[in-house]
């Protein structure tokens, strides 16, 4: 055999190689959660903030063990942003984590009252909570509840038996969104109780690589981005816990006619929470900061109805997901009436 023609082999074998479709070991990733199934983990988005920076508004948020046999222990971690003054000359706080351990029973289920102390269900002994989600200002962000092995070892482990949702009192509810747990060489769920390492299994990625929304005028709206990552730690009390991500938006807005804005990129660090553009401004407390427009400097014509609106989707382009790093979109739209959604995602 010539030496140029083993070279030609070589190349060859090394391009097949290089382009055979490979499953690594070490992740599962899906577009998005389940949020109609009971799950092994549950997020929730919450916002005390959409009656303006002085009063919070009322939102619960509830989970329920569905599994009629056994109860487990959760780990309920609280992610929130505010104003701190109320007007808007100091920086926004961004993810401020709290955090607290419960238990449900089976066929248990809590109701954690965020504009309030909040109480454990915890023995239905009504302990409450010292995390304080109205002051200095309303917060708004999001809540990650996670089973765990014990209330002194925070691994997370496959439970998939919790469903849950947010209730903003008198406006929006809308169930929670949940991640199954699974073997991450295979891809199916792992058995009940079976701790998280991270390795050989652990939650399913949620990276979406476009989320879209629809939209109509006479409204105002809170769109809030939600980037976690996934931390597994050794047994013990840091066994398991969500962290703080990072994103990028590429957001791009069609009329009714299909014609497309540009709105730039914005970087999410961890939640970001904005409006859409200069006619439907944010809904929430926290206007006066200029960058919280998703496309500032647009607005959306009207159509040519008999009762004219404007009418339109958002087609939001995600980038820079690395790791073990998870993104979820909300909108909230008050209009008419209130709408609040998980955004649609694609694979």
């Amino acid at each position: 055999m010539s030496s140029r023609y083993f070279v030609t082999l070589l190349a060859l074998a090394f391009s097949l190689m290089l382009f055979t479709p490979t499953r690594s070991n070490s992740q599962v990733i899906e577009a998005t959660g389940n949020s109609q199934e009971a799950a092994s983990q549950l997020i929730y988005y919450y916002n005390l903030a959409q009656g303006g920076v002085q009063e919070p508004d009322e939102n619960h948020i509830q989970v329920t063990n569905v599994n009629d046999t056994d109860g487990t222990w959760i780990h309920v971690q609280v992610f929130r942003s505010y104003d701190p003054d109320g007007d808007g000359s100091a920086a926004l706080v961004t993810c401020d984590e709290r955090d607290f351990i419960d238990f449900l029973t089976p066929n248990d289920t809590h109701v954690y009252e965020l504009d309030d102390h909040t109480t454990k269900n915890e023995n239905e002994a009504q302990e409450s909570v010292s995390i304080d989600l109205t002051s200095p200002t309303p917060t708004e962000g999001f809540i990650v509840i996670t089973p765990i092995v014990s209330d002194s070892d925070f691994s997370a482990k496959a439970f998939p038996y919790l469903i849950g949702a947010s209730n903003h009192i008198g406006n929006f509810s809308f169930n929670a969104m949940g991640r199954s747990a699974v073997d991450l060489s295979t891809g199916e769920k792992v058995a009940d109780g079976t701790p998280l390492d991270g390795t050989t299994n652990g939650f399913v990625l949620l990276q979406p690589s476009e989320l879209e929304f629809n939209f109509e005028a006479d409204a105002q709206a809170d769109i809030a981005a939600i980037t976690f990552k996934d931390v597994y730690g050794d047994p013990g009390l840091q066994g398991y816990s969500v962290e703080p991500g990072d994103s990028t938006w590429t957001p791009f807005l069609f009329d009714w006619k299909e014609a497309v804005t540009s709105c730039g990129t914005k970087e999410i660090s961890c939640y970001s929470s904005f409006g859409l553009h200069d006619d439907i401004t944010k809904l929430s407390g926290f206007n006066h900061f200029p960058e919280q427009l998703l496309c500032a400097g647009a607005t959306t014509p009207g159509t040519p109805m008999i009762v004219p609106a404007s009418v339109g989707w958002s087609r939001i382009f995600v980038s820079g997901l690395e790791g073990n790093e998870n993104q979820l979109g909300v909108y909230v739209f008050n209009g008419v009436a209130f709408d609040a959604k998980w955004m649609n995602s694609n694979r």
